[in-house]
């Protein structure tokens, strides 16, 4: 899958202007690449549904399969899965979406 880079604060912007339809939209479309780095063929609905429903499982989902692909990728990368899960479970959610992105913009730019 094509990773597409993402200014983090214009997606933030976006989705507090249009009420979250836009925040729908990037949680879909950078679950849809978070996961495809480990697995191009796995469409990602079990993360999507996680991530739309219960977001702080969906998070940790994404970054363990993201962490897993990017280290066998050969780029070094920390797995903060348990970090996101507890962002996700205190109310910081938009947190892990911001670090996930950033995640894939770096790995977009190396």
């Amino acid at each position: 899958m094509n990773i597409k880079p993402r200014n983090i604060v214009t997606a933030i912007l976006l989705t507090i202007i249009t009420c979250g339809i836009y925040g729908i939209y990037w949680i879909v479309c950078m679950t849809r690449e978070a996961v495809s780095v480990k697995d191009p063929a796995d469409s990602a609905m079990l993360e999507i549904i996680l991530m739309l429903f219960l977001p702080f499982v969906g998070v940790y989902m994404v970054e363990k399969k993201l962490a897993e692909g990017l280290n066998a990728k050969g780029v070094a990368h920390n797995d903060n899965s348990i970090l996101y899960l507890v962002l996700g479970l205190v109310g910081l959610g938009i947190v892990p979406l911001c670090m996930i992105q950033n995640d894939l913009n770096k790995f977009v730019g190396a």
